[in-house]
């Protein structure tokens, strides 16, 4: 076009303003007030039975929860600051006690509550299942929210990103599950995170990472 003038008033009549993003802290503020009423809601879908706190054990419960609500709500921070260029997200030393600390509250708790054996794999398999479900419209929100600034490491916001819908999907779960843990059901909450974080990956992965011209 010969006339520049005319192509640059074209130009700025098609421009729309630019909307600044929420600042990473209010970003994961609406994300948890979003994502947790519909992971309840998904949770529905799912047979479950509501904790008992009467229960014994039901401290280590409740210490097991605020560890995955802190470590997820982290995670999803750390997500959406690798998400914009300049920003300084934590490093792994963060998470590694609080994930370390979740292990031996774990562990202590099938040490010393032993449950009695359930008949199959039901139990363990519903908290698979469980996790997996919630997950579904956590993961979609938070894949919703990256693609609005995109990502120059889609990769590591992603996987961040799973890892913090997988500790919001364990602390639905606190709260359907019953206090004691067995072998079965730490195993099955491992394979419920590591497909959460995988999936969230997958499906994320072309959304939003920035496009190649």
């Amino acid at each position: 076009m010969a006339d520049h003038d005319l192509f640059i008033e074209q130009l700025t009549r098609t421009l729309e303003p630019v909307k600044r993003p929420w600042q990473p802290g209010w970003r994961v503020v609406m994300w948890l007030v979003m994502a947790l009423p519909c992971g309840a809601l998904a949770s529905l879908l799912v047979h479950r039975t509501f904790t008992d706190w009467s229960q014994a054990g039901a401290a280590w419960v409740i210490l097991q929860l605020f560890l995955t609500f802190l470590t997820g709500t982290l995670a999803i921070r750390n997500a959406f600051l690798l998400s914009i260029a300049g920003q300084k997200s934590l490093s792994w030393k963060w998470f590694a006690p609080l994930v370390s600390l979740w292990l031996v509250i774990t562990f202590t708790n099938m040490q010393l509550h032993h449950r009695p054996p359930v008949q199959g794999s039901e139990a363990g398999t519903n908290c698979y299942f469980f996790m997996v479900v919630v997950s579904v419209p956590m993961m979609a929100i938070v894949i919703a929210y990256l693609r609005r600034t995109r990502t120059l490491f889609p990769a590591r916001s992603l996987a961040a990103a799973g890892a913090g819908v997988a500790c919001m999907a364990l602390t639905l779960l606190a709260l359907c599950h019953p206090t004691h843990i067995s072998a079965l059901d730490f195993l099955m909450h491992i394979s419920a995170t590591a497909t959460i974080v995988l999936g969230t990956m997958a499906l994320g992965y072309k959304w939003v990472s920035l496009p190649r011209h």
